[in-house]
């Protein structure tokens, strides 16, 4: 007779599952790829423009603020105003480097809006471990589908 501890009854469903999962370790997932895609690309760009508008612009790093739903940054000027920055890359497919439907939609509204004193859009190129940004443009409603796919 066998002990319980080492008799298993498995059921189809059961033993596929199982196979699956040890099949599947230790091999990347969607997730994890989404994390290091942020880890190394999207947090260096974003949080090190942040210094660089520290610096240029003399903005208090609690003036600063990152939201989803709007452009990447947000600094609230000395008027009290607000001023938007989106930032892409300079080398990139299309879809990355411009801005997409529901980007443009969000930037023509905060256009519309007396308390947007401007929206810029800062392109970067990597350059080892920090980001070189090179250029900012601002964005106006007659401009906007230049930037946009």
């Amino acid at each position: 007779m066998k002990s319980r501890k080492n008799s298993v009854d498995w059921t189809k469903a059961g033993r596929k599952s199982w196979d699956t999962r040890r099949k599947n370790t230790g091999k990347k997932r969607s997730q994890d790829a989404g994390k290091k895609a942020w880890k190394e690309t999207i947090r260096p760009t974003e949080y090190g423009y942040i210094d660089e508008l520290v610096k240029t612009h003399k903005a208090k790093q609690n003036e600063v603020f990152h939201h989803e739903g709007l452009p990447d940054l947000m600094v609230i000027t000395e008027s009290g105003k607000l001023r938007f920055y989106e930032i892409k890359p300079s080398k990139a497919p299309a879809e990355r480097r411009l801005l997409n439907p529901n980007q443009n939609r969000t930037i023509r509204n905060l256009l519309r809006n007396k308390m947007v004193e401007e929206v810029n859009i800062v392109w970067y190129v990597k350059g080892g471990k920090k980001p070189v940004y090179t250029r900012i443009e601002k964005i106006t409603p007659s401009n906007i589908d230049d930037y946009s796919f």
